[in-house]
């Protein structure tokens, strides 16, 4: 394992040690400012690439460059610790691979090409079991196009601890996918949903604070999504909203949005020890003609014009407190 220490003296000082790394090498990368793409293709897995002062390591896109890391059809690389701001398309792309890191870094100003492509602070397509870990997006995007993270057709990707602040449609989209894990994100400000789910079953939402976005905190298009221990506070639309059949809220803090605390439009799901307060349009509304949802033990207070709105068919609400 060797380590290659990168400066920035040149405009391929980072590619070009991508070129000259084996398989388990540290790319360290000194402090300074990088105009690169770095391409990262089959024949370089397991490599490192690493900012020696983290967020002091920077790459600039100048507003005329695609993006600052393309991950195409490798395994296990790790990208640690650097700035990222000014791209077209996105901060770092991965495709068809599987068992990467990234982690720690800060990505911004990621701004697309008016009229034609949404940009996105990290894109995941195709590709399997990757970290995206404590991370800061922000600012991705123009006019409602543009998100944090886009998990595509993918499986089995864990998003931990990231903060996606203030980008132009949603804090994370989950489209075409199955088993993937939401967990300690900070999802704030974003002028769309929080996090939208569409056609993507299995998904874990755990521990994640989702308030002030402009639509709903989450939007679950999908089924057997599983929403837990969250505070979904003060978003424009609805708290939680499930549209598809068989998914489960439970144990998390739904207050002051100004929709539903908790919207259903679907059947057979589990809403369980919530505690749903201070809703504008009612703390749980079952929407017609939905039916077999499960409402238990939780506490409802101060909705409003309801606590529960029940306009469904054979609905189980069991043993919930209601203030």
């Amino acid at each position: 394992m060797a380590i290659i220490k990168v400066f920035p003296n040149s405009p391929t000082a980072i590619q070009d040690a991508v070129a000259s790394a084996n398989e388990g090498d540290v790319i360290l990368v000194h402090k300074g400012i990088y105009h690169e793409n770095v391409r990262i293709q089959s024949d370089k897995n397991n490599i490192r690439i690493v900012a020696k002062q983290k967020r002091r390591t920077v790459l600039d896109g100048r507003r005329v460059l695609l993006e600052a890391f393309i991950l195409d059809g490798v395994a296990g690389v790790e990208i640690d610790g650097f700035k990222i701001k000014n791209y077209i398309l996105s901060g770092i792309r991965i495709m068809n691979g599987k068992s990467h890191r990234i982690l720690e870094n800060e990505i911004s100003e990621i701004r697309g090409i008016k009229g034609k492509v949404k940009p996105f602070g990290i894109i995941i397509n195709q590709s399997v079991g990757n970290l995206l870990m404590r991370n800061k997006i922000k600012r991705i995007g123009s006019v409602k196009k543009g998100s944090g993270i886009q998990l595509s057709s993918s499986m089995g990707n864990w998003i931990v601890g990231n903060q996606l602040l203030n980008n132009s449609l949603c804090g994370i989209e989950v489209d075409l996918g199955f088993h993937n894990a939401i967990v300690g994100n900070r999802i704030s400000g974003n002028k769309s949903e929080g996090i939208t789910i569409s056609e993507s079953n299995n998904t874990l939402i755990l521990e994640n604070m989702l308030n002030h976005n402009s639509k709903n905190g989450v939007f679950a298009r999908s089924t057997n999504n599983f929403i837990i221990d969250s505070k979904i506070k003060d978003n424009h639309g609805n708290g939680l909203i499930f549209t598809l059949n068989n998914n489960m809220a439970f144990n998390n803090e739904i207050k002051n949005n100004h929709q539903s605390g908790i919207a259903i439009l679907s059947d057979f799901n589990d809403i369980q020890c919530n505690k749903v307060e201070k809703n504008k349009n009612n703390g749980l509304f079952i929407h017609a003609p939905h039916t077999a949802n499960f409402v238990f033990e939780n506490r409802f207070k101060s909705n409003k014009p309801q606590n529960i709105k029940d306009q469904g068919t054979n609905n189980n609400i069991v043993q919930n407190n209601r203030d």
